[in-house]
């Protein structure tokens, strides 16, 4: 079905490079249902789309810029910057009020852009992470941040959730959404990979895959690259940093920027051993690819990612390391994520939306 008329506005949140892969399936099945597709985003995502979807239309729009600390409480160091999160989201809407004027968009598409919502378009907000986790002696407040951001997303007309219904679904306890009013609806895995690419031999005994804000990326990087040239055999550091591509090699140890989707899918041999952060839609990716050897180091302080990889360590038998511990030399292979591929629901959520 061809919609000529329609013009649908997606925008990634670009906090790591996550939100924007897992856009990609997204934009991909909307171009397939014949809608024009306008890409807002910023920093690595932007960059990272573009490579993608070099033909679509661009706004880079400015993100909501969070400073992670190198030590100490990430949620205090939130908290502090509340105010200013508030205003990068009324900015948004702003900006959003001008895009629809100017670009004649009709719908949007926001993947945890909290200021993309108008009562003039259609609008659907993507999240896995609906009820907030919080540490210890403030885990009392999670109800309470569950209440605002409910709040939050109901300003939209739909909530999308990248996971599936069951116990055993991939993201756990935080796509509970008790009381809320809009329709909610689960798009089954949303990841930018594939199962049709082969195998090619075994090329690296480990691979650091890196992600996330910093200056948390960079210390992974410099930890990881330490262990890797303590190694004898050959060993890749991806820095995840899309852009002009760059390689190093330093001793065994061979350090790019980026990678392509294909390159990554062929050279995770199932005997290659990841390292890599528990983020959301990297668990989505490792679903549909099935590596199994895997070790995850959550970002200290991310309770979102301290909560999915004890769920990782005790549901399938993940190894966890924290990001100040040595680095196992010995690494089993856990068990299969939950891969719910034959069932996704993508295709005609975006059917409907776009009625």
């Amino acid at each position: 079905m061809k919609h000529p008329q329609i013009k649908v506005l997606v925008a990634p949140l670009d906090w790591g490079l996550g939100h924007a892969t897992r856009c990609i399936p997204v934009i991909r099945e909307l171009l397939l249902q014949q809608a024009e597709v306008i890409i807002a985003a910023s920093g690595n995502g932007f960059q990272l789309l573009k490579n993608t979807f070099p033909d679509s239309t661009f706004i880079d729009i400015p993100g909501i810029r969070i400073h992670y600390p190198a030590k100490g409480s990430m949620t205090l160091s939130i908290v502090i910057q509340l105010p200013a999160i508030f205003k990068a989201i009324r900015k948004e809407k702003e900006m959003l009020s001008s895009m629809i004027d100017s670009h004649g968009i009709t719908h949007v598409v926001s993947d945890n852009r909290y200021g993309l919502y108008d009562n003039r378009v259609k609008s659907a907000f993507i999240s896995h992470q609906v009820s907030i986790k919080n540490p210890g002696l403030l885990k009392f407040t999670e109800p309470l941040l569950y209440r605002m951001h409910k709040k939050r997303i109901e300003n939209f007309h739909e909530l999308w959730i990248p996971d599936f219904q069951g116990s055993e679904n991939l993201a756990g306890s935080l796509t509970e959404t008790p009381g809320l009013t809009i329709p909610k609806k689960y798009t089954g895995i949303l990841s930018r990979f594939n199962h049709s690419i082969q195998k090619a031999d075994k090329k690296y005994e480990s691979i650091a895959l890196l992600s996330g804000p910093e200056p948390q990326r960079s210390l992974l990087e410099k930890k990881l690259k330490d262990y890797f040239l303590t190694l004898a055999e050959k060993c890749l550091i991806i820095q995840g940093i899309p852009g002009i591509p760059s390689r190093n090699l330093i001793n065994n140890v061979e350090i790019i920027n980026a990678i392509t989707d294909t390159e990554l899918q062929q050279w995770l041999h199932p005997d290659t051993t990841l390292f890599c952060r528990p983020g959301y839609s990297t668990l989505m990716d490792l679903a549909i690819l099935g590596h199994r050897k895997n070790v995850f180091i959550p970002t200290p302080g991310q309770t979102e990612q301290e909560y999915l990889a004890d769920r990782l360590k005790n549901l399938y038998s993940y190894t966890i390391v924290n990001q100040n511990d040595p680095v196992p030399d010995a690494v089993q292979p856990g068990k299969q994520l939950p891969d719910n591929h034959r069932k996704n629901l993508i295709s005609s959520i975006i059917s409907d939306f776009l009625r």
